[in-house]
């Protein structure tokens, strides 16, 4: 996987997203009615955006975490020493589906220090 395209992927669904789903058109019984819900299309356009955002933030996570393990002096704060703990080690060039997957997962725990 690389990053910088599924982080782009996930921005690109987000905006998409991000359109009103009530830009769409229903003509209800035989133009008898005016007006159309598009709830539950805007319901689950959030669902597709909350997973799109989580995806974003991992690998933003993935990238920070791996940058941050090249300091001499890596930061003594809560959260990059969970993050640091629960992502897979190694610098070396390497798919990071796993990294990613895992900075997923841990994003919930994080939100919560």
């Amino acid at each position: 996987m690389i990053l910088e395209y599924t982080a782009h992927s996930a921005l690109a669904e987000l905006r998409h997203c991000a359109a009103p789903a009530s830009a769409g058109h229903a003509v209800l019984s035989h133009g008898l009615e005016e007006a159309a819900s598009f709830a539950s299309q805007a319901a689950r356009q959030t669902l597709r955006a909350v997973d799109a955002y989580g995806t974003v933030l991992a690998c933003e996570l993935v990238t920070a975490i791996r940058a941050l393990r090249l300091r001499t002096d890596p930061p003594a704060v809560r959260a990059f020493t969970v993050a640091d703990a629960a992502l897979p080690t190694g610098l070396e060039d390497r798919p990071l589906t796993a990294d990613v997957t895992a900075a997923t997962e841990l994003l919930r725990t994080l939100a919560e220090i």
